[in-house]
C-alpha cells in the first residue's frame, strides 16, 4: 500500500460576492466554473418558473410551519394558562411523592420550555436547574440521565444570549462523559456538543480574540498567544467530534453511516476553516509548515487537516465501504497533499514540497475502482472528469454553489495544468456581452491562483493536461 504521510497547509479561498454593477470593486468577484457540455445557465435574475417553484417550496414549508405551530399554544393568554397548568400538574407529584421524585424531571422541563417561549429566561433556567438537581439525587451525581436536561439547559443558555452560562454546561456535559465513557449514549452528546461549537465558530466570526497581558521574567516574555473565540470554537468541535467517533467504535453505536456522518462533520471543520482564515486572528501568516499560521502552541490547519482526512480514509477501507466511497476519500486526502505538500520525505527545513504522497493517493484511489470492477465510465468521471475541481474541494454546506447566486456573466476559457495542478496558460476563448477587459484581468488571477485535481489519462497523469471551462461570475 502506498503510504498515507503527513501534510500541511495552503489556501483555497472564495471570495465573498460583489452584488454592484459597475461600481463594484471586481477583486470581489466571484468566479464559477463549469463545464462545457453543461446546459447554458441564465444569467441575471432567475426566471419565473424557477422564483414560482422556490415560493412553492417557501409556501409549503410556512404551512407546515403553520400546522406545527398550531399545536402550540402562541398567544402570551395560552401559554401563561400552559404554566399555570403545568405549575398545577407539579405541586400534585410534589404532594402524592415528595419534592424529590424523579416524576418530576419530565414536567419540570416542561414548564423550562414554556417560559422560554414567553421569554422568561431566568425562570426556564431555574426550572432546568431544579430538574438537574432531582436526576442528580435519583440517579447519581454523574449519572447521563441528566444529560438531556442539562443539555436543554444549554440550549436555553444560549438562546438567551449567556453564552459564557452555556459553556459551563457544556463542560460539565464532558465531564459525565469523561464518567460514562462506554454508555452507547456519548455518542449523541457529544455530536450535540460538536454542533454547539461549530455554531459559535460561525457566529463569532470576525471576533476579535481578547487583549493579550504581556509577561516578562528576567527582560524575556513567555505565554501563548490567545485564539480567537472563533477558533476556539472550532478546536473544542473538532475535540468533541473526534471523541464522538471514537466513542461510537468503542461502544458498537450506530453503524458505518453514522459513523462517516460523523467523520463528514469533522472533516467540514477543516474546510470551514480554510474558508474562513480570518478566524486565525491579525497578524499571523498561514504557513503549511510550522507554528505561525495561528496562535503559538496549537497545530497547524495542515497538520491537522492531514491527520482528520487520513484517519477517514484509513477508517473507509477498514469499515469497507463501498469503492467509490472509499476512491472520495482517498482523493480528498491525496487533493490535501497536492496543496499543503507532506512533511514525510521533506527537507529539515520543511521549505519546500514532497508530492509522493498525493500521486501514490490519487493512484491509490484509482486502483481501488480498477481492482473493484467499477465501470470505466464510472471510473473516468471521479479520475478523469471533463472539468477537473480545484482543491481541496470546498463542501457546498460552505461555499453553496452556482445556482444559489445571480449571475452576471460567463468567460469560456481554456487551462493548462501541469502534473502538480499548477496553472501555465490561460486562453479565453468567448464571453458573455459586456465582459471587460479588467473582469478577464480577474479571471486569469483567479485561476491563476488555484490549484487543479489533476485527471488520469490512458491510467497516468500526464507531464502536462489541458481543459476548457464556462467560468460563470456573479
Amino acid at each position: 500500500m502506498a503510504k498515507l504521510g503527513v501534510l500541511a497547509f495552503a489556501l483555497f479561498c472564495v471570495c465573498p460576492a460583489g452584488h454592484a454593477e459597475d461600481s463594484r470593486d471586481l477583486s470581489a468577484l466571484t468566479f464559477w466554473p463549469q463545464p462545457m457540455s453543461a446546459p447554458v445557465l441564465p444569467l441575471g435574475p432567475r426566471d419565473a418558473t424557477a422564483v414560482a417553484s422556490s415560493e412553492r417550496g417557501a409556501d409549503a414549508s410556512q404551512q407546515s410551519d403553520r400546522r406545527n405551530d398550531a399545536q402550540q399554544p402562541e398567544s402570551r393568554e395560552e401559554l401563561a394558562a400552559a404554566v399555570a397548568t403545568q405549575l398545577s400538574a407539579i405541586e400534585a407529584e410534589q404532594a402524592r411523592n415528595g419534592d424529590r421524585s424523579p416524576e418530576l424531571i419530565a414536567p419540570l422541563s416542561s414548564l423550562a420550555f414554556t417560559y422560554q417561549k414567553l421569554g422568561e429566561y431566568a425562570s426556564a433556567d431555574a426550572a432546568l436547574q431544579h430538574a438537574i438537581e432531582i436526576a442528580r439525587i435519583n440517579f447519581g451525581l454523574h449519572s447521563l440521565d441528566q444529560a438531556d436536561v442539562v443539555e436543554s439547559l444549554v440550549a436555553t443558555r444560549q438562546t438567551n444570549g449567556d453564552y459564557g452560562g452555556a459553556a459551563e454546561k457544556r463542560r460539565y456535559l464532558r465531564e459525565l462523559v469523561s464518567r460514562n465513557s462506554d454508555d452507547p449514549r456519548v455518542v449523541a452528546i457529544l455530536s450535540e456538543l460538536a454542533g454547539q461549537e461549530m455554531d459559535d465558530a460561525r457566529r463569532l466570526v470576525g471576533v476579535p480574540a481578547p487583549v493579550q497581558i504581556g509577561m516578562t521574567s528576567g527582560g524575556g516574555g513567555f505565554g501563548v498567544a490567545p485564539r480567537t473565540p472563533s477558533l476556539a470554537a472550532l478546536h473544542a468541535a473538532q475535540s468533541d467530534y473526534i471523541a464522538a467517533i471514537q466513542a461510537a467504535v468503542r461502544t458498537h453505536t450506530g453503524n458505518a453511516a453514522d459513523v462517516f456522518a460523523l467523520q463528514d462533520a469533522l472533516s467540514d471543520t477543516v474546510y470551514f476553516q480554510l474558508a474562513h482564515p480570518e478566524i486565525l486572528g491579525p497578524g499571523h501568516v498561514r504557513s503549511a509548515w510550522y507554528g505561525v499560521e495561528g496562535p503559538p502552541g496549537y497545530p497547524t490547519l495542515g497538520y491537522t487537516g492531514e491527520r482528520i482526512l487520513r484517519h477517514k480514509a484509513l477508517d473507509s477501507m477498514s469499515f469497507q465501504r463501498s469503492p467509490m466511497e472509499v476512491a472520495k476519500d482517498l482523493l480528498a486526502l491525496a487533493d490535501w497533499y497536492l496543496v499543503f505538500g507532506s512533511y514525510e520525505g521533506a527537507p529539515a527545513d520543511y521549505q519546500s514540497k514532497s508530492y509522493g504522497p498525493a500521486f501514490d493517493t490519487y493512484r491509490m484511489a484509482r486502483d481501488v475502482l480498477v481492482r473493484s470492477n467499477v465501470p470505466g465510465d464510472t471510473i473516468d468521471e471521479l479520475v478523469s472528469p471533463e472539468l477537473p475541481p480545484a482543491v481541496p474541494v470546498l463542501p457546498e454546506t460552505i461555499v453553496g454553489t452556482v445556482h444559489d447566486r445571480v449571475l452576471r456573466g460567463y468567460i469560456d476559457a481554456s487551462v493548462e495544468i501541469t502534473r502538480f495542478g499548477d496553472v501555465k496558460r490561460i486562453e479565453v476563448l468567448g464571453r458573455s456581452t459586456a465582459v471587460t477587459k479588467d473582469i478577464v484581468e480577474q479571471l486569469r488571477h483567479y485561476v491563476a491562483a488555484r490549484t487543479f485535481r489533476p485527471r488520469f489519462v490512458n491510467g497516468e497523469i500526464p507531464r502536462m493536461d489541458r481543459f476548457a471551462a464556462r467560468f460563470y461570475f456573479d
